[in-house]
Order: structure tokens, then C-alpha cells, then sequence
């Protein structure tokens, strides 16, 4: 458990031990001393869920992984949505039910994709295909859409539908008939009908009589049926061709780092650090890119990042087997050679800014049409960044906030004073400062529990080297009085600081798995009891 939510366990016990008493008739006071927790801490409990490693010698090491950013297949591959009009004239004459009067062979449609891009196929995750019926003949007709390039579990997509005859009723002329298709599922030929051409599908038409009009139709000069069609918000699941020659810019933008949450520092560096960008492609072609403009921020503070490593990145194509990807990797390693790494992450940074740019394909099109993407995969950019904990400061601060709310717990009222006595052993290289502040609604300090001055665990005994070689047993107060139990139920957060004060010798510290804090602490409190 987190150090600083002992104190928590501290006023949660006053409530409990309240609460556990019948109300009685009669009072008196008690003294009582009772232990209220035993516990041994180590460096892992006040950096939270951080991931810690140790080298041969002990040395803790911190190991975290951020993502960057990341670039997906709709920042490639835009299905733009695509609207085509079909006229057809009726010729004059008698035309029997079930007759055909228009048929139009199968031909190509063709989506404007920009940038180059030319695709063979997609399987489509979701899209519509809407298509209105217009007929302007005096009875009904059947119209058979057929798309033999668009195909499900094997079967071509067939639309088939029956238009109203024309109305006399005005405002409307025509008999019309609109209908949304799901496109979800289908697979999506695009190499025309020839399969020689690219970001085209196969598309025919019939228009018959319908068999219900057993009097057929005898359609005047300029009668006509009409279909449009709209391909919208086509999303796919899987596209493979030529991706183009395209840059694809990555805009200036700030991630979260965290490295270490609610950390404060005071003249901190570390003795080295390194970090691996490692750029994960899972597309099915290859990219040179450039990084820029990195910046490691903990305001106000702000280092930029000082490196060439970043730039003319050359970055190899994934491969796959069936719908496995197998992602390639670019890892760039920065250390304190080949940049200011070090200085960089001694900021402790909360946020990181970057930009960049992409190039697709820049050696053109070596996969012949081979490109490929599927949905929700790309590229990721990956910071693993690792710190041994080795260091220089003056001291660091670790702040954590609780919401409480005592308005109504009246059993605090039963303690007349007292205090918690917090003992420890403490086996790390520095002395320990605890203060916790009573903050109400508007985060206004109402209190602090600790007495300043005498709020400091003292830190164990060092060798010349920093190197803790025994631990130092004191211990802290927290006097509870009856002012100080009414500042309790006025707060309506805790905020409790602890700072490490690091020692003056001047070779850095070193901090070691086998480091540890042993906390023992006991309530020494006067109560009112009560009886019938």
C-alpha cells in the first residue's frame, strides 16, 4: 500500500473505533494506547504501478513504455463516397409482361481515390449502398441492379426491386423507391471487368415489366426509368494494392509521459538514461519518416530533445501469412552520446510535443500492388524508456490528494485529544518529511496535521558513497485535539506532501532493491466511553 495512504488508515480508525461503542447513559475518559498498523515499505510503494527492474548490483532500474502516436489505415486509404446517376430512355412501343426493354451489360465503375492509390481489393467492414428507383412509366417495372464484384460467402451483391408506376398526384411525376443496402461483409473486387484496372468495380442493369401488370406497358417518346446510386461511409476491413507515393503529415500535438505522477524536484538529474523510439509498421509497405520537435515538458519547464536520429528514418515493410501481421520494427536507441537524453528525462516530464512526417512507398511500387492495411492497425511510434536510479538533487516531493468528507461522523466527537506516534526504521539514503493539509471545497488549506519542525523521519546512516549501510530509528507525532477533530469535518480533501531531502555529499545516490522503511504505527488517544 501507498505510504501516503497510511495517513488515511489514521483517520479512518478514529471513525471505526468511535462507532464501535453502544450510546449509554453515563461517560467517563479513557486513555488508551493501540497499535493501528505495522508495515514495511520500499521504493515501489511511493512511485505507484511503475515498472521496476534491478540490475546485477541491485540498482533499481525504471522501465515504462509510452505510445506516441500512432497512424492508421483511414490516414492512407480514404474510400471517398461516390454518387452516379443512370438514365435510361424507354423507346416507344408495346412492351408484355415480364418483358425486358432496357439491359445494360455489365461495365466498370471507377472511385476517385487520391494520392496514387490503387487498389485490387477490399473487404468492406462497414458501408452503405444507397440507390433510388425512378419510373416514369404508367405502371410498375422491375429493375435488377447486379454488382458481380462486390461478393458475400461467394454470392455476387443483387438488387432487385419492383418501382411504382407513375402518379398523376402532384407534386410527384414518377414513381420513385429509395433503399439502403448494407454493404458490411462484402468483398470488393477492384480490378474492373477486365482485371487489368484498378479502384473499379463491375456493375450491370435489366429493367423489365413488371408480371403483375398483365396489360403491359405502351410508353410515349420520353419515358424513362433512373437509378442513382451512393456508396457512403465505406470503411474497410482489410485494402491491398498500391498505396501511392503520398506524404502523410503527423501534426505538431502533446502526449501524456507520466514517468512519475505528482512528483516535484528540486536541482534533479539523473547519472543516465536512455530511451528506444521503436516505430512499429504494420502496414504492407514502406515508409521513410522524420521526427521534429520533440519537447519534454514539466511546467514551466521545457527541454527539447537535441538529436539527428530521429530524421530520414527508413522503415521496412510488415509481411503477413493469411490475416497474421507481421509488424517490421525501427528502433532507434538514444543515449547520452547521441543526444541529450539524459537532460531530456531528468525533466521527469507529464507531457511530450512531437510532429512529424511520413513518406509512403518512397522507392515506389517495389511490392507490384501488393500493398496492404487492415482496419485498426498502422503505425506506432513507442518510447521504452529506462532510468536507473541513480541521482543527483537537493530533494524531491511526492504530492497525493484524498477526497474525505467527516461532516456528519459524529462519533469523532467522543475523542477528547490525543496523537499517532508514527515510528520507522528507515533504510534509505535520505531523511523523510511528512505533512498532511486539511483543504476545503475550494482546495483552501484549513490545517495541517503534522507539527512543522518536527514532521522528519531521518535518513539511514551512509558510507562516503551514499550507500546506506544501516538503518535510523525515530519517530513523528500527530497530535489530535478538539480543534483539530472540527478542522477534520470542515475538510473536504487531504493533501498529503512527503519530500525526500537527499544528502550533501556529492557523489550520486543509488537506490537499491533490497532499500526498505519499516513504519510502525500506535494511537495514543484519550475517548469519552459511555454506560446506562
Amino acid at each position: 500500500m501507498n505510504f501516503f495512504k497510511k495517513i488515511g488508515i489514521l483517520l479512518l480508525f478514529l471513525i471505526v473505533f468511535g462507532q464501535c461503542r453502544k450510546q449509554t447513559g453515563a461517560s467517563w475518559d479513557v486513555d488508551l494506547v493501540l497499535p493501528v498498523v505495522t508495515s514495511q515499505l520500499n521504493i515501489k510503494n511511493f512511485l505507484g504501478d511503475s515498472v521496476f527492474k534491478t540490475d546485477n548490483t541491485g540498482l533499481l532500474d525504471l522501465s515504462v513504455t509510452r505510445t506516441i502516436t500512432a497512424i492508421k489505415l483511414d490516414s492512407l486509404i480514404k474510400l471517398p463516397d461516390t454518387n452516379i446517376v443512370k438514365l435510361f430512355p424507354v423507346p416507344p412501343g408495346f412492351y408484355a409482361p415480364g418483358q425486358s426493354f432496357t439491359f445494360i451489360p455489365p461495365d466498370n465503375i471507377t472511385f476517385n481515390i487520391p494520392n496514387g492509390v490503387a487498389l485490387k481489393t477490399a473487404d468492406i467492414r462497414t458501408g452503405l449502398l444507397t440507390v433510388k428507383f425512378t419510373n416514369d412509366l404508367d405502371g410498375p417495372i422491375d429493375i435488377i441492379y447486379n454488382i458481380p464484384s462486390a461478393t458475400k460467402y461467394g454470392l455476387p451483391l443483387v438488387i432487385s426491386e419492383i418501382v411504382p408506376g407513375a402518379t398523376t398526384v402532384a407534386p410527384v411525376a414518377s414513381g420513385t423507391l429509395v433503399k439502403t443496402y448494407d454493404l458490411a461483409g462484402y468483398n470488393l473486387n477492384l480490378t474492373g471487368l477486365n482485371g487489368t484496372t484498378y479502384n473499379s468495380i463491375v456493375e450491370a442493369y435489366t429493367i423489365s415489366v413488371d408480371p403483375s401488370n398483365t396489360l403491359g406497358l405502351s410508353p410515349a417518346l420520353g419515358k424513362f426509368a433512373k437509378i442513382e446510386i451512393t456508396y457512403a461511409k465505406v470503411i474497410p476491413q482489410y485494402v491491398e494494392g498500391y498505396f501511392g507515393q503520398q506524404s502523410v503529415a503527423v501534426p505538431f500535438d502533446t502526449t501524456k509521459l507520466d514517468l512519475i505522477k505528482n512528483f516535484q524536484a528540486s536541482n534533479f538529474m539523473l547519472s543516465s538514461a536512455t530511451c528506444n523510439f521503436n516505430i512499429l509498421n504494420e502496414f504492407g509497405c514502406e515508409f521513410s519518416a522524420n521526427l521534429s520537435n520533440i519537447k519534454s515538458i514539466n511546467s514551466p519547464t521545457i527541454i527539447p530533445l537535441n538529436t539527428t536520429q530521429l530524421s530520414n528514418m527508413n522503415i521496412n515493410s510488415a509481411s503477413k501469412v493469411g490475416a497474421t501481421i507481421f509488424p517490421s520494427v525501427k528502433t532507434i536507441s538514444l543515449t547520452n552520446i547521441n543526444s541529450n537524453i539524459v537532460p531530456f528525462l531528468s525533466n521527469l516530464p507529464n507531457k511530450l510535443t512531437f510532429q512529424g512526417n511520413i513518406n509512403v512507398n518512397p522507392n515506389g511500387n517495389l511490392s507490384g500492388y501488393h500493398d496492404f492495411a487492415f482496419y485498426n492497425t498502422g503505425i506506432k511510434v513507442l518510447a521504452d524508456i529506462n532510468i536507473p536510479f541513480k541521482f543527483t538533487a537537493n530533494y524531491f516531493k511526492l504530492i497525493s490528494n484524498t477526497k474525505v468528507d467527516f461532516a456528519n461522523v459524529t462519533s469523532l466527537d467522543k475523542v477528547n485529544g490525543g496523537k499517532f506516534i508514527i515510528s520507522a526504521n528507515n533504510g534509505y539514503p535520505f531523511a523523510t518529511k511528512i505533512q498532511a493539509y486539511l483543504l476545503d471545497e475550494n482546495n483552501v488549506k484549513i490545517d495541517s496535521l503534522f507539527t512543522t519542525g518536527a514532521n522528519t523521519i531521518a535518513g539511514g546512516i551512509l558510507d562516503n558513497q551514499n550507500v546506506v549501510i544501516a538503518q535510523t530509528a525515530s519517530s513523528i507525532e500527530m497530535p489530535i485535539d478538539a480543534a483539530k477533530i472540527q478542522n477534520l469535518k470542515k475538510s473536504k480533501s487531504i493533501r498529503i506532501e512527503t519530500s525526500l531531502i537527499m544528502p550533501t555529499n556529492p557523489p550520486p545516490i543509488k537506490i537499491y532493491e533490497k532499500y526498505t522503511i519499516d513504519v510502525n504505527i500506535v494511537a495514543e488517544l484519550n475517548v469519552r466511553a459511555e454506560r446506562k
